[in-house]
């Protein structure tokens, strides 16, 4: 039976995610940008969430060690949907405040090559 398209498979917080998003700045620093502003709102947004949660009173006495960490779980994918879908608004600011550092074109000219220093070298 094939997942729904909103389902994404993965787990909720993947640790290839950061090696990913370094392999993908390299090759396009324009179009990483976006996933990383992304990324950096749900950061921000499960943060946040998780400060509410510990800041809601009450206990019940179903509050457990599991569903603690279900909750975490469930907390970490609404956030990521939430920055799915726009979010706040954090990481547009984020792109169009970082899209300014970004050079616009790699710089592969070859015609400009700098000469290295003739500094003297110390030797002890």
């Amino acid at each position: 039976m094939p997942l729904p398209a909103a389902i994404t498979p993965g787990l909720a917080a993947d640790p290839k995610s950061l090696g990913n998003l370094k392999a993908h700045a390299a090759k396009d620093p324009h179009g990483a940008l976006k996933d990383v502003a992304r990324e950096f709102e749900t950061l921000f947004l499960d943060m946040m969430m998780k400060s509410m949660r510990t800041a809601a009173p009450g206990k019940s006495m179903f509050d457990n060690e599991g569903t603690r960490m279900f909750t975490g779980l469930l907390d970490h994918e609404f956030s990521r949907k939430l920055a799915d879908q726009g979010g706040l608004g954090l990481a547009d600011m984020l792109l169009k405040q970082l899209s300014k550092l970004v050079p616009a074109t790699p710089e592969a000219d070859t015609s400009t090559v700098k000469k290295p220093l003739n500094l003297p070298i110390r030797r002890a």
